[in-house]
């Protein structure tokens, strides 16, 4: 975890809203700053003392909070948020969790159907006063009318309703913004009601009796009660018995005909001892993630590591096959149609668990191993859309290589190390690291390339590690630029455009530069955790 320092006065703290930014204020002292619109408040309190002498009376209001300095620089608050899952068993009474679910999704959809009547009522007449956008403003007009479109309201807690109307206000927030352009990725639709059949089941509580319970094998929830954890759920019992955790919300979700229990808690985050010290200090590491092999690691040292790539999905796909095909056959509600779809799910299941265990080890394995390491920023959706085929595409699906970099950003920061983030463009598998000049590829998906200079056969993923390793030495675009030229065009075999087939290679036409990080123009994520990986990774001297 990220080493506490100490705090000088003339820090800011940022809370989550103008509210709690009001209250710190009045506990602490300090000024309470204006926001950019006149006549009103932000979240931000800048303390005229010592942070340190005000961390109690802030923490009584809020564990959610952010310290920045006058110059804007982030400074540790002292506080992660971070999140656990746990499965549980089924109670006693399965109808009355799935009442919650229920209860949620009708929540949504009458929420969704007031903010179509008024819209409605606006085209009609401009003058319709509608109900605004706001989980406040939403909820307190369903606690009017709740007894009258649903009587049997109280048979479930009042958090069901809650999260169904928060979830439709943040899809309507997510809609607005990605028709004003003010959203990245892509264009987000109009929300729609949720199906029994299509909605996935869960409900969040963040009020309420949500506890884990001393004998770390109970997850207590409002109204279903007790819940039975089927794993020990000491990493985070231990936290709160002891004072240094703080719960936020919890999440009762079914999957896969299962029930889970998703807890999101702020832990005080600890100075980091030397005993957790990476096991080579100082040692720097470039990490090309790809689909043949997971991963392929180069250090300062020299040593290059390969991680396979487990691809659950694809070991996975003929039995896949055969168990739809005897789904098919069975009739929908018989012991055997139930028993097709529990292997179906079982086989869904394997696959999601065996790639989120390798993704931990592996990310686990890179932070105990070096005090810095430099991964790509890798644009996923580009990369299925480039994909020809639909086996490939699905090969980009099943390594799920972004949920790498996130487990990543928390794992560096709760064991003090460093993590960059190489550009987009930086061309690390096109540029040969040993004399800095342009790799050629027959074929777009090739591994092994060609110098064009020397005529050596380098490898790609090991060349590609060793350029992010020395990033950003080798990230100007003067070292680009002075490799071998090519003459824009469709490539000869077939497989169209993309970044390592972009044309025929010539001697006498340069290539157009493209944009590059410049040396020192490195960005560095801070970020928020274990094993080495399985087996013995393949060592190259």
């Amino acid at each position: 975890m990220t080493t506490m320092v100490g705090v000088d006065a003339g820090v800011m703290v940022e809370a989550r809203t103008a509210k709690e930014a009001a209250r710190i204020a009045a506990v602490t002292g300090g000024v309470h700053l204006p926001a950019k619109e006149p006549g009103k408040l932000s979240r931000r309190v800048r303390l005229t003392d010592d942070f340190e002498a005000h961390r109690a009376a802030v923490e009584a209001v809020t564990v959610l909070f952010g310290l920045f300095t006058d110059d804007g620089v982030t400074v540790p608050s002292g506080w992660t948020v971070t999140g656990a899952s746990f499965e549980v068993q089924w109670p006693d009474e399965p109808p009355r969790v799935r009442s919650h679910f229920g209860a949620r999704r009708y929540a949504h959809n009458w929420a969704l159907a007031q903010v179509k009547a008024d819209m409605d009522a606006k085209k009609a007449n401009p003058g319709h006063e509608s109900v605004p956008w706001t989980l406040k403003a939403l909820r307190q007009r369903w606690n009017q009318v709740k007894a009258e479109v649903a009587p049997w309201w109280a048979e479930n807690s009042k958090e069901c309703y809650g999260s169904g109307i928060a979830d439709l206000v943040q899809a309507l927030a997510n809609w607005s913004m990605s028709k004003q352009g003010k959203r990245k990725g892509r264009k987000v639709g109009f929300p729609k009601f949720k199906s029994r059949n299509r909605d996935q089941p869960r409900v969040r509580f963040t009020t309420g009796a949500i506890r884990f319970e001393p004998d770390r094998r109970t997850i207590v929830v409002p109204v279903i009660g007790p819940l039975r954890s089927k794993e020990n759920t000491r990493r985070v019992e231990r936290h709160l018995a002891k004072g240094n955790a703080r719960l936020i919300s919890m999440t009762l979700s079914e999957r896969w005909g299962r029930l889970f229990v998703a807890v999101n808690y702020a832990v005080r985050t600890k100075v980091v001892s030397p005993s957790r010290a990476p096991a080579r200090p100082g040692s720097r590491a470039g990490v090309d993630l790809g689909m043949r092999d997971l991963a392929t690691v180069a250090d300062t040292e020299g040593a290059i590591t390969i991680f396979p790539n487990p691809a659950p999905l694809r070991a996975s796909l003929a039995e896949r096959r055969r168990t739809g095909k005897q789904l098919s056959r069975r009739i929908p509600g018989s012991r055997g149609h139930r028993a097709a779809k529990a292997k179906l799910a079982r086989l869904d299941r394997r696959c999601v668990n065996l790639r989120l265990e390798s993704h931990h080890q592996f990310t686990r394995w890179l932070v105990d191993a070096y005090s810095e390491v430099v991964v790509e920023d890798l644009d996923l959706a580009a990369m299925k859309a480039s994909m020809g085929r639909r086996a490939f595409r699905r090969s980009v699906s099943d390594t799920a290589l972004g949920q790498i970099r996130p487990m990543l950003a928390y794992k560096v920061e709760r064991a003090g190390s460093k993590l960059d983030l190489a550009d987009r463009w930086f061309p690390s598998s096109q540029v040969h690291h040993g004399c800095g000049c342009r790799l050629v590829a027959k074929h777009k998906l090739d591994k092994m390339l060609v110098c064009a200079v020397t005529g050596e056969l380098v490898d790609r993923d090991v060349n590609a590690a060793q350029n992010l390793r020395d990033w950003p030495d080798h990230a100007s675009c003067g070292s680009v630029g002075a490799t071998a030229p090519f003459v824009p065009g469709p490539s000869s075999d077939g497989t169209g455009g993309g970044s390592d087939a972009r044309g025929t290679w010539r001697a006498d036409v340069r290539p157009l530069p493209r944009r590059c990080a410049f040396r020192g123009e490195v960005r560095t994520e801070p970020g928020n955790g274990g094993g080495t990986p399985r087996g013995v990774p393949q060592q190259w001297a």
